[in-house]
């Protein structure tokens, strides 16, 4: 999938979703370095939303989201379900300090399969629909936005 200039850096920070994602889930291998028990991933996702997943969010939603609900119908039904997801996401993870330890691994399995579907929806269907729907000079205009973000 090549990607459009304006989403490159948007794709780059999914890496770290997939790979959060990933860990989250049951049966995740080791990573070096990453955290191996229910307790500590859930410290770790519990930091990787206020550091990562929170910024990213107001990104997607300040920028590509905004850009693509006003150009059309479909892209503004599909931004918002997406947006649905990040408060989804963000009440699952929020939520974690509450379950009891007995639960915690298949809460962070839903936490971790639901973001890895999300970034793939994100990815695999809104993104291309972006990039092939949205004139260029729309594209550039989104991409100026994503980077006064980031620098911002």
């Amino acid at each position: 999938m090549k990607r459009h200039e304006s989403l490159i850096p948007i794709s780059r920070q999914h890496h770290a979703g997939l790979l959060t994602a990933r860990l989250l889930q049951h049966g995740a291998p080791a990573y070096k370095g990453m955290p191996t028990t229910p307790t500590t991933k859930r410290d770790y996702v519990l930091t990787f939303l206020q550091e990562h997943l929170l910024p990213h969010f107001k990104l997607e939603e300040d920028t590509v989201f905004i850009l693509a609900a006003d150009y059309s119908q479909a892209l503004k039904e599909q931004a918002e379900a997406l947006q649905s997801e990040h408060r989804q996401l963000e009440r699952l993870i929020l939520a974690l300090p509450g379950v009891a330890e007995a639960e915690l691994p298949d809460r962070l399995d839903e936490v971790g399969k639901l973001l890895e579907q999300h970034i793939r929806q994100e990815e695999r269907v809104f993104f291309e629909i972006v990039q092939e729907q949205l004139p260029d000079e729309k594209l550039a205009l989104l991409q100026q936005r994503v980077l006064q973000h980031l620098e911002g």
